[in-house]
């Protein structure tokens, strides 16, 4: 169980934040575009939080004032919540700054003009009062590990820390017996310079050296170097110690940088766990990008590992659909840019996506993590949507992957389950569906399904029931035909005439009975209609290159319209 958690930060006038309010959940990943802030957030809870921060790490810059509409901030702030205090050593020294609630506030504020900075704390936001020192740190702080890390460096730092922590909790025993060790070690350090200046090549590297010395000065007549190990202290040797690895009892070197990142991992958080006093400290656990240069199974791997095996809440940046696969959307903070200043969509962590997420039950892992990464989606009916939007869009100049669009298969699910997740994150997004006529069971009543598939999706009234059998000509001829196509369009939603093979049969009619040497618009669309995503994908293979015929057609309006509001 976790005791205290992160529940907002609210940054106002700080870097890419103009005024923006981020809930957290109990693990968190953050997302979203490079340079889009993801840093400047966490760095703004260490500022509070990271007691490996000193005093002068912690004073304001110019840069840390947001710029926006070429007007600068005069004053930043930065205020965290924390709820769910529960830990009495956090309750002992915070003692009337928690409300009976028990949620407390933090935040710094900050002063352009003088750079100057104060830090506050209160039960709430009316009754914050300024403190002279972060005096808090001891038993509340944040460890963290940023994305840009040299991974040789950080091992050997990591190593000397929990080297050091290790002998810090030794017992007495133990510590005389390491004493007692350690003796024998420079002893053996002794024998073994002897034995290395015994060595003939070692002895005659350094005598044209000597020669060369003498030369220089009078005063060095009497005076040699060598090349030995007396320099070596036994601290020296052990602050050298280097990782090494087995396998199969066999040394090895260390694996490449993918390996070498776990073992960074690995090492930073058994040090972070020393360190951590479980019993008298909460910790918040900070980690920016952890997938560096590992596979995709190894990314979720280790997403799952932090977040089970840390004792606390963690906070984790990521560019990885890989580890966002191992999150809940409620748990997923997405940054994006409005108006020249970054925010979270719907605010951080929020209800509505996770109302949206439990719609979809034991269906859960269908939505692919790639989507949460998206500049715009296209929701389809299903897979040879799929193979036919993609040839479409490659045929049409548009790029896809430039653009960062993804095609999305619902698959028999409700359109609005996903576009109820899609709008919590504020990923815009576009669908096409069939105009679907069906009979209403045991009733002699037809209903609309496309057409009111497509007004459900945008919260509009849906058409009643039709008492006399429905066909798609009467449906084109309906007076609130033209309406609906305009509403639903404008809104980024789109209606096939009758479906995707009748409609695509109906504008490559000869291409379409060509490739599949058919004569008629019938047996072409009752063929397609059938074994639907393989006989698209033949179909794609033989007509691919007649499919910029369609641009401008009711058929590519979904793939524009898209992928236009995306460079605009």
């Amino acid at each position: 169980m976790i005791y205290l958690k992160i529940k907002t930060v609210h940054l106002v006038g700080f870097r890419n934040f103009n005024d923006a309010i981020i809930n957290f959940n109990d693990d968190t990943l953050i997302i979203g575009a490079n340079d889009v802030g993801k840093s400047n957030m966490l760095h703004a809870l260490r500022l509070l939080l990271d007691k490996s921060l000193s005093e002068a790490d912690i004073e304001p810059s110019e840069l840390d004032f947001h710029l926006c509409k070429r007007t600068t901030c005069n004053e930043l702030s930065i205020t965290i919540s924390f709820d769910d205090i529960n830990e009495d050593a956090v309750l002992s020294v915070l003692k009337g700054y928690v409300s009976d609630e028990r949620c407390t506030y933090l935040r710094y504020l900050a002063n352009r003009a003088d750079l100057s900075y104060k830090i506050f704390i209160g039960y709430s936001l009316s009754n914050l009062e300024e403190v002279n020192s972060r005096f808090y740190l001891k038993y509340l702080n944040l460890k963290y590990i940023q994305s840009q890390r040299d991974l040789k460096r950080f091992i050997q730092r990591e190593k000397r820390q929990l080297l050091k922590l290790s002998q810090q909790n030794l017992s007495a025993e133990q510590k005389g017996e390491d004493k007692d060790l350690l003796i024998e070690i420079g002893e053996d350090l002794n024998d073994l310079n002897e034995k290395v200046s015994q060595l003939y090549y070692v002895d005659q590297a350094t005598k044209e050296v000597n020669v060369e010395l003498r030369k220089l000065a009078h005063s060095n007549s009497n005076y040699s170097i060598q090349l030995d190990t007396g320099a070596i202290q036994v601290s020296d040797f052990i602050d050298a110690l280097q990782l090494g690895a087995s396998t199969h009892g066999s040394s090895v070197l260390l694996g490449g940088d993918g390996r070498n990142n776990q073992i960074l991992l690995a090492l930073w958080k058994a040090k972070s766990i020393a360190e951590h006093d479980i019993n008298h400290e909460v910790v918040f656990y900070v980690i920016e990008e952890p997938e560096a240069h590992l596979h995709p199974h190894q990314q979720r791997k280790l997403a799952q590992y932090l977040i089970n095996e840390l004792p606390g809440q963690a906070i984790i940046s990521s560019h990885s659909p890989q580890i966002a696969s191992h999150f809940l959307p409620n748990s997923i903070v997405r940054l994006l840019v409005k108006e020249e200043s970054t925010i979270a969509a719907s605010q951080g962590c929020s209800k509505c996506i996770e109302a949206g997420w439990e719609e979809m039950g034991y269906r859960i892992s269908i939505l692919p993590a790639e989507v949460f990464f998206s500049n715009g989606v296209f929701l389809v009916e299903g897979p040879s949507e799929m193979l036919f939007y993609a040839a479409l869009a490659k045929e049409l100049g548009i790029d896809l992957d430039y653009l960062n669009i993804s095609l999305l298969s619902v698959d028999g699910i409700a359109f609005k389950v996903y576009i109820q997740i899609l709008n919590a994150l504020e990923i815009p997004w576009v669908m096409r569906t069939d105009n679907d006529i069906f009979k209403v069971a045991g009733q002699e009543q037809w209903q609309y399904a496309g057409i009111n598939r497509c007004l459900t999706a945008i919260n509009e009234k849906s058409w009643e029931h039709s008492e006399v059998e429905l066909v798609h000509t009467e449906i084109f001829a309906d007076v609130r035909w033209q309406d609906f196509n305009k509403l639903t369009r404008e809104k980024g939603v789109f209606i096939s005439n009758i479906d995707l093979e009748t409609d695509l049969v109906s504008n490559l009619t000869k291409e379409v009975l060509d490739a599949l040497s058919l004569t008629s618009s019938q047996s072409a669309i009752a063929y397609l209609q059938q074994k639907k995503a393989i006989r698209m994908r033949d179909l794609l293979g033989k007509i691919k290159s007649k499919l910029n015929i369609l641009k401008g057609t009711d058929i590519s309006l979904p793939l524009e319209h898209l992928s236009n509001s995306i460079i605009k």
